[in-house]
C-alpha cells in the first residue's frame, strides 16, 4: 500500500471553473449541444496518509468484486449455451 498521499499542487484558477471548465456529456444524443452538464469547479479536499491508504484499499476491493461479477456472469452464459 502507498505510505504518502501524493503532493498535488491546487491550481485555484483552475479550481473555480472559469471559462475553461469541462462540458461532458450526459448521454449519447443526436445533438451534441443539448443534454450536456458544465463542470464549474472541482472541489478537493487534502488526504491524509490513512485516507489515502484506505481509499485505494477500497477501490482495489471494488474492482475485485466487480471483476468476479463479470467472470461469474460469463460463466454462467457458457454454462447455459
Amino acid at each position: 500500500m502507498p505510505q504518502h498521499t501524493p503532493d498535488h499542487e491546487h491550481d485555484h484558477e483552475q479550481d473555480s471553473g472559469g471559462d475553461d471548465a469541462t462540458v461532458l456529456p450526459f448521454r449519447a444524443t443526436r445533438s451534441a449541444t443539448q443534454d450536456t452538464w458544465r463542470v464549474e469547479r472541482i472541489d478537493t479536499e487534502p488526504m491524509t496518509t490513512q485516507q489515502y491508504d484506505l481509499a485505494v484499499t477500497t477501490l482495489a476491493t471494488l474492482i475485485t468484486q466487480w471483476r468476479n461479477t463479470q467472470e461469474n456472469t460469463k460463466e454462467g452464459h457458457e454454462k447455459a449455451a
